[in-house]
């Protein structure tokens, strides 16, 4: 089999072309980073040319590319995308995700019904997989042990929302029902509440203050405005300029807003975790955020993904999970990383997690700041037992998430085989 792959810098990439290799799959790699997935004449063109002459039997890529499906439409080839993020940073998805050339596989089941509820049938549910493999062949050295050794360390963002801009233009009843929602649901694990309260007709309301608080902005500054657009070329009369008012009022999607408050809850949250556990533990973050609110955090900087992440989670007595609010059901790639590293993993509560792994003998689980804390200071105190759950979970992620058996399952969906 041929097949082109598509990557855009993705973690696991070596890890997904290890396994294609495995299967006796023969691969071309095409790169591109999109400022636009949905817009990009350059790109069409050049990965077109790559499958006009039928030489492909299918595109895979590690999240789903619009453009990337377009093209596999258009000639006639079968596309398998498998997504580790959720949700998707797609704009308009649902507008490509149909085509009939598509095998989207993604890791959150709730992420996965909600499609299917709309009619996307080619959309299946394959948790991640991790290459115990390779972590296992991750060595460290005495200096690397202490470096990287920490009483709690946490790889990962700590996001920057646009909540508060958001905010600002609104009224401030909504921005008091909206606050009272994040905070409702900052407490709850395992259900996602905000995409059931953001209904169609408080869209509608927000929208409409929205829209008028911008024209009665607009309207007390139309002078300075009107200046303004009657410098550009294309603005010939101030009738087109006021036209042009008119269409550039912000429009705030559902799925817009439910990130924006996803990533302020979750950000809150990992700040909140890290501050109470660093005033009484070594505490380390990897992350591209420096936060003064975090003083005695030992911050670390990024990590490479493939050499220096598993070095942290072999080193480290817990390692946490904090996940992306949104996230419904599914196991983060972090968690299936720290396991599969051999390091002992401290998540907060995820339905698939507590499915499919023993909480206490596998990996442990939390469900609110005080449980956390609470589990984190009986751990820290107890090191074989510790020591014990990492061994299970390892041994359970080496059996169960390896990346040949998810490929075989794409294979199969695909029919790619026959």
């Amino acid at each position: 089999m041929n097949v082109l792959i598509f990557e855009w810098g993705s973690y696991n990439h070596n890890d997904i072309l290890e396994t294609f290799k495995k299967k006796g799959c023969a691969y071309t790699v095409v790169k591109h980073r999109f400022e636009d997935v949905n817009h990009d004449d350059e790109f069409v063109h050049e990965f077109g040319g790559y499958l006009k002459d039928g030489k492909y039997d299918l595109v895979y890529s590690t999240n789903f590319f619009p453009l990337v499906s377009e093209c596999c439409n258009e000639h006639g080839v079968k596309y398998i995308s498998w997504s580790y993020d959720a949700p998707l940073d797609v704009p308009d998805i649902e507008r490509t995700l149909g085509l009939p050339c598509n095998y989207a596989f993604m890791y959150d089941r709730e992420q996965v019904q909600g499609y299917r509820d709309k009619g996307f049938d080619n959309v299946y549910h394959l948790p991640l997989a991790v290459n115990v493999k390779r972590l296992d062949g991750i060595y460290l050295s005495a200096a690397e042990s202490k470096k990287y050794g920490a009483q709690v360390s946490f790889v990962g963002n700590l996001y920057d929302s646009q909540m508060m801009n958001i905010m600002g233009i609104m009224d401030d009843h909504h921005k008091g029902f909206l606050d009272a929602v994040m905070k409702a649901q900052s407490k709850i694990y395992g259900y996602y509440l905000i995409d059931d309260v953001l209904t169609d007709a408080l869209m509608d309301e927000i929208n409409r203050v929205v829209h008028d608080k911008t024209m009665e902005y607009r309207a007390e500054n139309r002078a300075e405005i009107k200046a303004n657009s009657l410098k550009d070329p294309e603005m010939k009369d101030s009738k087109q300029a006021k036209t042009s008012e008119e269409s550039n009022v912000l429009h705030i999607s559902r799925e817009a807003l439910s990130y924006a408050m996803a990533a302020q809850i979750t950000r809150e949250d990992r700040l909140l975790a890290l501050k109470l556990l660093s005033n009484h533990y070594d505490v380390a973050l990897y992350s591209r955020e420096k936060n003064d609110l975090l003083d005695k955090v030992r911050y670390m900087g990024t990590v490479d993904y493939d050499s220096d992440m598993p070095k942290v989670f072999k080193s480290s007595d817990i390692n946490l999970n904090m996940t992306l609010k949104c996230i419904r059901s599914g196991i983060p790639l972090r968690a299936l990383d720290v396991m599969g590293a051999g390091g002992f993993l401290l998540s907060n509560y995820q339905p698939e997690l507590a499915e499919n792994f023993i909480d206490g003998e596998e990996m442990v689980m939390y469900d609110s700041i005080e449980d956390l804390y609470a589990k984190a200071a009986f751990y820290l105190k107890n090191p074989e037992i510790r020591r014990e759950i990492a061994i299970r979970g390892h041994e359970r992620v080496a059996l169960e998430y390896g990346y040949e058996d998810r490929l075989d399952k794409m294979f199969d969906i695909s029919d790619i085989l026959k």
